[in-house]
């Protein structure tokens, strides 16, 4: 067995975090996404790198819903859980409905499991709720 095959099984043998964006991680990133699109500046030399998490974490999981959507809707099934809006300009609405619905729970735990797609998939489905 060469080198790349054994190490390969021992990171295979290791226990995998079962969130790998947690709430908390979250909410942290996206108070720097609100900052930093609201035109704060901030000493924090990370912020930049938070706030881009965020942005790109809210972009990814709106475009994994809009597959499952799609895919849904191939079979007759329509998901219909928010319709969240989608131009560059709201951005803001979509990291401050993230922010509002995280300032409305109780503190995460030190140990949380929260994962962020929980809170974002609940977030948005309370601030972005379909009209039909």
């Amino acid at each position: 067995m060469d080198v790349r095959h054994f190490l390969l099984t021992c990171l295979c043998a290791l226990p995998l975090a079962v969130q790998a964006y947690s709430g908390p991680e979250l909410q942290e990133d996206c108070l720097a996404a609100e900052q930093l699109l609201t035109g704060q500046k901030s000493t924090d030399i990370f912020h930049s790198v938070k706030s881009s998490r965020c942005l790109t974490y809210l972009d990814g999981f709106l475009d994994g819903y809009g597959i499952g959507d799609r895919l849904a809707d191939k079979v007759g099934v329509r998901l219909n859980a928010f319709c969240a809006p989608r131009g560059q300009e709201d951005r803001i609405r979509l990291v401050r409905a993230v922010l509002a619905y995280l300032d409305r729970q109780p503190p995460f735990p030190k140990d949380s499991e929260i994962g962020a797609a929980q809170v974002v998939g609940a977030a948005f489905s309370k601030a972005f709720a379909c009209k039909e």
